[in-house]
């Protein structure tokens, strides 16, 4: 039986910046009142997808694009499913570790962004924050990645109570 969530994390990290991301996310989805729970790009099946309200994804950047796992991932969705846009209709987001500006932090948020809309996923800008998702780099305080993705978590649980709750 797979357990039913709000949303789900769905991440990988090549030196363990946009793993560090993951927990200051939950808390800002939990502080916003939303079950989650976190998995590996290795651990996570689909069907665990298909329960979830929403599905943020974190990729470290990989010359200054999403990390062929995560890629891969959704380039090779199982055609057991029987819903031709299984993620449509969930609310979609991206976060990413970097290593210094320039690097291609943003471009990596975007091309994730771009995978998330072509599976037909809900997709909100910030305007308060780092626009398209949280990103990490190198010189990044911990303090500074801490409030960016906590304040992205309570965005994202934010949008889903406007969504789904009656």
């Amino acid at each position: 039986m797979i357990k039913s969530t709000d949303f789900l994390i769905l991440y990988t990290t090549k030196n363990g910046r946009t793993g560090k991301m993951v927990d200051p996310i939950m808390q800002g989805l939990i502080s916003g009142r939303v079950t989650v729970d976190s998995f590996s790009v290795e651990e996570i099946k689909w069907d665990q997808m298909l329960t979830a309200k929403g599905i943020i994804v974190g990729t470290p950047v990989r010359f200054g694009d999403v990390d062929w796992k995560i890629k891969r991932f959704f380039d090779i969705r199982p055609e057991v499913l029987s819903v031709s846009s299984p993620l449509a209709g969930k609310i979609g987001g991206a976060f990413t570790g970097g290593d210094i500006p320039g690097s291609g932090a943003e471009l990596t948020l975007l091309s994730m962004l771009h995978i998330l809309l072509n599976h037909g996923m809900i997709i909100q800008g910030n305007s308060e924050s780092a626009h398209y998702g949280p990103i990490s780099l190198k010189d990044t305080s911990d303090e500074d990645m801490m409030s960016v993705c906590n304040i992205w978590g309570l965005h994202w649980a934010n949008l889903y109570h406007n969504l789904f709750s009656s």
